[in-house]
């Protein structure tokens, strides 16, 4: 869970993106963005409903499995048991959500919304800090944790071998560190020279505020990602649309957000969120 800022009235809102990745974060006090959450709801209950229908069939298979199975073991009844978890999560995610979005309706009074849009002071710090900016490599904490991971499993592995040789033969094999280089290149080289020819527009580009216009998620395979649609003035007057990729899955509807372009060609532009660079505020 994260905490972002309304931003009509400034009140921090919790989005979950574990449990409710297709759920449009909303705001109770102001209700910013409830009509679209509520929306978003709709074509998410449609899905949902299906969900009973496969629990009973999942259900039925494994009562016919067990019944026809001569020696039940426990396992015949955890896995039957996480395949339902499994199902029931988007249940759940679904209902309290929906539940939230009901409790929320009677509260929202939109007159508690600014005049002018709230302004993020992190953003408002950014735009003081002096060029040429500080920009360093900003590693999500999924990637920190997975590269954890790597670290510790040569070490586990290391352990084992030298405490416990009987039981590491045959059963760890010493190629499989091959893959530990590759997948940190995969996940951190790449990205960053992937990335790096947006460095010159967050050290020295200029500097607008832009609106976001709309966001989606987009579903690519069995995997998703947070889509976003922003439009923002240049210095000289000229309006700007664009779109990218949200990595931080934290920007929505009606947020104002930092956008880096190139005076001559303000077509070449980055937002933070899309890139995994990041400007830093401490100049040493």
């Amino acid at each position: 869970m994260r905490t972002i800022l309304c931003p009509r009235c400034g009140a921090p809102i919790a989005i979950y993106r574990a449990f409710r990745p297709t759920v449009k974060p909303f705001c109770s006090r102001c209700g910013w963005n409830l009509q679209r959450a509520e929306a978003a709801m709709g074509r998410t209950g449609t899905a949902t409903r299906i969900v009973p229908i496969a629990l009973a069939g999942l259900a039925l298979f494994f009562l016919i499995f067990l019944a026809f199975s001569h020696a039940p073991s426990l396992l015949n009844f955890l896995v039957p048991a996480a395949f339902c978890a499994i199902i029931l999560i988007p249940l759940w995610s679904y209902y309290s959500a929906r539940k939230q979005l009901d409790a929320a309706k009677p509260s929202v009074n939109p007159d508690l919304a600014m005049a002018q849009p709230f302004i993020d002071p992190a953003l408002q710090r950014l735009q003081s800090l002096p060029r040429p900016r500080r920009v360093r490599l900003r590693v999500p904490a999924s990637l920190l944790i997975i590269l954890l991971f790597l670290v510790l499993l040569p070490v586990g592995v290391i352990f084992l071998k030298t405490h416990h040789p009987a039981a590491a033969r045959g059963h760890v094999n010493s190629s499989g560190f091959l893959a530990v280089p590759i997948i940190f290149v995969v996940l951190i080289v790449v990205p960053y020279f992937r990335d790096k020819r947006s460095a010159p527009l967050l050290r020295d580009g200029e500097l607008a505020l832009a609106r976001v216009t709309y966001q989606e998620n987009i579903q690519v395979g069995k995997s998703s990602y947070s889509r976003i649609a922003y439009e923002f003035k240049t210095s000289s007057g000229q309006l700007i649309q664009d779109r990218a990729k949200d990595l931080t899955y934290s920007i929505y509807e009606d947020m104002t957000i930092p956008v880096f372009y190139d005076p001559a060609d303000p077509s070449k532009n980055v937002t933070p969120c899309a890139t995994y660079l990041r400007v830093v505020e401490n100049p040493f």
